[in-house]
């Protein structure tokens, strides 16, 4: 595991060599009303000649790649020492030296990622942001890990929840926009047409609200990333619980809007070049989830999938 204390020398020694060399990356992003200082705990990745031109002039004009991401998901993206860290803060850390750029991070919940995009206040939107064919035809996905969901319930499952197919007849719930939503609707709309009771559905703003509910008891069950879900339950006190398998898995990505090509491709080139450098598989690593790890980076895994 590498050491934090040795890591933010690291960091001060690598701003400097930054502004000696006149490069915009850095490994903190603007600490401003809407951006976060990066607490990241990886090693410097190297510019990537190759992705800096393929980045937009927009983008290499202003020196700034502005992310919208969840800053309430350990270990995804979380807030700590007045900064955001996580395996994500790592991963955006990554890209900014690579392409060059400073990476202005704002706080978005996912019900706002994609209008983010659209509307032109994000670039990228990345944090635990999975890839569904759904998602594909509203924005263009740059994948870079794979991921599975798990489901959570209250110490002792007293719903006797194993799988999705149990959760007809109870209360699952979820961040609002998230994967977690689109699977308990998908599956009350299976248990309805079976002739079952249907699951009733409850969004909440954030990851953080969905798991007070469960262990307050406002609803029976989650199903998250699996990342997040040992989180939760680890952080739970002894209040919640995993259950079953991995299911619906899948990919993250970093999604850009679908008139964007050019952006996907710098980023995809970026990915490629951070992966090359063992620098995915030492943020993987550092936060004990090496089975996330992809070979190769690209855009739009999920199409022609259902």
């Amino acid at each position: 595991m590498l050491k934090k204390n040795g890591f933010k020398a690291i960091s001060a020694i690598s701003l400097a060599c930054a502004a000696f060399l006149g490069l915009i990356g850095s490994a903190h992003a603007e600490n401003n009303a809407d951006g976060f200082v990066i607490n990241s705990k990886i090693s410097k990745a190297a510019l990537n000649p190759a992705a800096v031109a393929a980045l937009p002039s927009d983008i290499k004009e202003k020196g700034v790649l502005t992310i919208g991401g969840e800053t309430t998901l350990p270990p995804y993206l979380y807030r700590e020492d007045g900064g955001i860290t996580g395996i994500e803060a790592d991963f955006m850390q990554a890209l900014g030296q690579a392409l060059g750029v400073r990476i202005k991070v704002i706080n978005t919940d996912f019900g706002s990622m994609v209008i983010g995009l659209t509307s032109g206040r994000l670039d990228v939107a990345m944090s635990d942001f999975s890839d569904t064919p759904e998602r594909e035809k509203q924005v263009t996905f740059v994948d870079y890990t794979k991921t599975g969901q798990q489901l959570i319930v209250a110490k002792g499952n007293p719903r006797n929840i194993h799988s999705v197919a149990d959760l007809c007849g109870t209360t699952a719930g979820g961040p609002v926009g998230s994967l977690s939503l689109a699977i308990a609707q998908r599956q009350s709309d299976s248990c309805t047409k079976a002739g079952k009771p249907a699951v009733t559905v409850q969004g909440y703003p954030s990851a953080s609200a969905s798991d007070l509910a469960l262990r307050t008891g406002r609803i029976d069950a989650m199903g998250i990333d699996y990342a997040i879900a040992a989180n939760i339950v680890k952080a739970s006190a002894g209040k919640a619980e995993l259950t079953g398998d991995l299911f619906e898995s899948g990919f993250h990505g970093a999604a850009v809007g679908t008139k964007n090509a050019q952006l996907a491709k710098a980023l995809q080139l970026a990915f490629e070049g951070i992966s090359k450098q063992g620098i995915d598989k030492q943020i993987l690593d550092f936060y004990g989830v090496p089975q996330m790890r992809i070979d190769n980076p690209v855009i739009n895994a999920m199409q022609g999938k259902n």
